[in-house]
């Protein structure tokens, strides 16, 4: 569900364990995961892995299946025989998506599997439904972009414009929010573009209220031209997945 998917933070303290050979890859995964808020830690090996796993049990690995020396079958078998890790799900990197590797991993009691090269909707989608207890289906970012509400423009040097952004809805933190379930018409300025929606006030929050201890609300999307939706979802694709933090 949508409702309050912008309050507090995504990601478990605790956290997910990569493994993967390939230089590249292992650093483009852990850099979008990290963007989607979760804490990293990266192995080549399933050697180095188990080494991290005897340090610190993750919320989930995700491996290549295919993995020098032990395979990341071998990772899986070795994890679920272990009392302590025997719970942690884990999800394989697979070539492609052939369904007949899906099932034979399903089967070897993989809790998912990831196609490659990785898509960051696929990877958000499958992380959530493994480790969160109320899953999301989209990608929200976080960003600072200006914010007109009912045509009065907020000030964002004050630190009052969207901090938090998904294709269905937005996080505004604000001295003075609106009540809940009022509708509003917002203007949002994204790479000189004005994107105006209609929006229904989720949720509220006052001083001392809420994970961020001070005042804002969470806006639900409710009505927006198809185009700035599409360009809505176009920009947290491009801020997922550029090259740097």
């Amino acid at each position: 569900m949508l409702d309050k998917q912008f309050e507090g933070q995504s990601g478990t303290k605790r956290y997910i364990l990569v493994v993967d050979s390939k230089a590249q890859e292992l650093l483009s995964m852990s850099l979008l995961l990290q963007r989607f808020d979760y804490q990293v830690w990266s192995a080549n090996t399933t050697a180095q892995a188990l080494e991290m796993v005897a340090v610190a049990v993750p919320a989930l690995v995700i491996a290549d299946l295919s993995l020098p020396g032990m395979s990341g079958t071998d990772l899986l078998h070795l994890l679920k025989q272990d009392p302590r890790t025997s719970s942690v799900p884990v999800v394989f990197l697979i070539p492609d998506g052939n369904e007949a590797t899906v099932k034979r991993c399903l089967e070897e009691g993989a809790d998912g599997c990831i196609s490659k090269p990785v898509q960051a909707e696929e990877l958000f989608r499958t992380v959530q439904a493994s480790i969160e207890p109320s899953p999301r289906k989209n990608i929200r970012i976080k960003t600072r972009l200006a914010v007109s509400v009912n045509n009065v423009p907020l000030k964002c040097i004050e630190g009052e414009c969207a901090s938090i952004l998904s294709e269905y809805g937005m996080y505004v933190p604000m001295a003075k929010p609106y009540q809940k379930n009022e509708q509003l018409t917002v203007q949002i300025k994204i790479n000189n573009r004005s994107v105006s929606a209609k929006a229904s006030v989720l949720y509220r929050h006052m001083y001392g209220e809420g994970p961020f201890k001070e005042p804002g609300m969470g806006l639900k999307f409710i009505g927006m031209a198809s185009e700035d939706q599409d360009f809505i979802r176009q920009f947290i694709r491009e801020e997922t997945t550029k090259s740097g933090k």
